[in-house]
């Protein structure tokens, strides 16, 4: 069990953050420059912080109040950057076997053996980092960073220099490798279906706190704030004001809208009439109508951008404003019914269900 607990000044910032992770992944996300890299060194050591305390199974590794500061390279940490890091003089096994250094030879190779196995490229072990592929790298530094068999392992984006395919690839990988390595992992990205993907537990970042940190279908489906919002897919936000509400329901009057939302909210939600809210939605709970119904906004359809797959995404603008309010949706059919009448009317429909109420400071 890894248990942070730690202060560090940056410059604009300060990083204050708690958070526990129980042999599980663990996926970080966050803004740029919110903090989450900086966790990570502050972990492996790489970084100290001003304050706190850092413990993994029972063993201090950093406490300020005790004073005691674990060198990395004793803290049973596994640590995997972002550019690979890995040397270019040692061929593939010589980089796997670089933490096992004073361990007899046989023990030696029979890991680098077995993780080269388990990563799928043993016939690469003489090759140099310059003779393969930027997934190949990632996997050769996934496996030199469990080779010591460390009690936990952080992973800084890891696949961001991929393409999409090897990206996907690595993904599999890294679930693959979690089933022969089943320690603590805290895998920072930028992209929410990886992280989703990837990790048991979700835990937001901003501006130096984690301001949500939950099983990944709570952090999905019941954001907590704007940021949290933002980054699990609700591209449609709409400030409100509550003007009615009952144990699950809330009436929610919208002045870009001029008119009222119902929406539905979990009963462990408290709110009060009067109260400032933001409404969201993601793009595919969207649907565009012909005629107007219940919980519906006239709009015009404004632009359209062509998906890969049956997926496209429209952008609606309010069909009585001259400023245009964008609505994003995601909808096959719409794409069918208005490929050839950009400036047809139209409504869009707000499923109560697929809507989450946000209360504002």
């Amino acid at each position: 069990m890894l248990e942070v607990n730690i202060k560090r000044a940056l410059p604009g910032f300060t990083l204050d953050i708690s958070l526990t992770v129980n042999e599980e992944i663990v996926s970080i996300l966050g803004p740029s420059g919110s903090g989450k890299t900086m966790t990570l060194f502050c972990i492996a050591g790489l970084v100290r912080p001003d304050a706190g305390l850092i413990k993994l199974n029972n063993r201090i590794i950093y406490s300020s109040a005790d004073q005691i500061f674990i060198a990395p390279r004793n803290r049973k940490i596994g640590f995997v950057f972002q550019n690979y890091a890995l040397f270019p003089h040692l061929t593939v096994a010589e980089n796997i076997a670089y933490g096992l250094a004073g361990q007899p030879k046989p023990t030696v190779s029979k890991k680098v053996a077995e993780l080269l196995e388990v990563i799928n490229i043993p016939a690469l072990k003489d090759r140099y980092p310059a003779e393969l592929s930027s997934g190949q790298q990632q996997r050769v530094a996934l496996a030199r960073a469990i080779a010591p068999e460390p009690e936990a392992l952080l992973l800084d984006e890891p696949f961001s220099a991929l393409d999409t395919y090897r990206k996907e690839r690595m993904e599999y990988e890294l679930l693959s490798l979690y089933r022969y390595y089943r320690g603590d992992i805290l895998f920072v990205t930028h992209d929410l279906e990886q992280g989703f993907k990837l990790g048991k537990q979700i835990a937001v970042y901003d501006n130096g706190k984690i301001v949500q940190y939950a099983d990944k279908y709570t952090v999905i489906s019941n954001p907590v704030n704007r940021t949290a919002a933002r980054l699990s897919g609700f591209k449609n936000l709409i400030e409100g004001r509550v003007v009615a509400c009952s144990v699950d329901e809330a009436t929610v009057f919208i002045p870009e809208f001029e008119q009222t939302l119902m929406v539905n909210f979990p009963k462990s939600l408290k709110l009060n009439t009067d109260q400032p809210v933001i409404i969201g939605i993601r793009p595919e709970h969207l649907t565009a109508v012909s005629q107007p119904k219940h919980n519906s906004v006239g709009c015009r359809l404004d632009r359209k951008v062509r998906g890969v797959t049956t997926l496209h995404s429209y952008y609606y603008a309010l069909a009585d404003q001259q400023n245009r309010y964008s609505l994003e949706c995601l909808d096959p059919q719409t794409f069918l019914d208005h490929q050839d009448h950009l400036q047809d009317t139209c409504y869009i429909h707000f499923n109560p269900q697929h809507l989450v109420i946000i209360p504002l400071d």
